[in-house]
């Protein structure tokens, strides 16, 4: 059942509130009134910065999903009799059929991974003043851990 909930300890937006509700007493904690940001522009900002990053599913569903992928050129190559194939062995038949599977897998990832980085980057261009704000929190983070170790 503890798999079925989500993980909000890794949650790009959650880590971003986190910060500003533990800190923005601290003097030294960036305002937002400062950066022009307002706090409707910052959720909006979070919630669609986390959705792509959500977009392609936990770690355990991406496994699961290019796994599968990289098992089809193995059961498609099966289905033929050895015979016919070019390299008449059955070994090579899986091992051709697994470097297919996995190049298919990871050229899908690569897709992705370029799709995500794009959208990224789209809404940080969207609204350069709410994404500096949020490096000055993250920033200010990294800076408290590095004298709380």
């Amino acid at each position: 059942m503890r798999d079925l909930q989500p993980n909000l300890l890794d949650d790009f937006a959650y880590r971003v509130n986190k910060v500003i509700v533990e800190h923005e007493s601290d003097p030294a904690f960036p305002k937002m009134d400062e950066g022009k940001v307002s706090r409707e522009d910052l959720d909006d900002y979070l919630f669609d910065y986390q959705a792509v990053l959500d977009r392609e599913g936990s770690a355990r569903t991406q496994q699961t999903v290019y796994g599968v992928i990289a098992v089809i050129p193995l059961v498609v190559l099966n289905a033929f009799p050895a015979e016919s194939l070019p390299w008449r062995s059955g070994m090579m038949t899986l091992m051709v059929a697994l470097a297919i599977g996995i190049a298919i897998a990871a050229g899908i990832k690569a897709v992705q991974t370029a799709i995500t980085r794009t959208k990224l980057r789209n809404i940080k261009a969207a609204r350069p003043e709410v994404d500096a704000y949020i490096n000055k929190v993250l920033e200010f983070e990294d800076r408290q851990q590095q004298t709380n170790p």
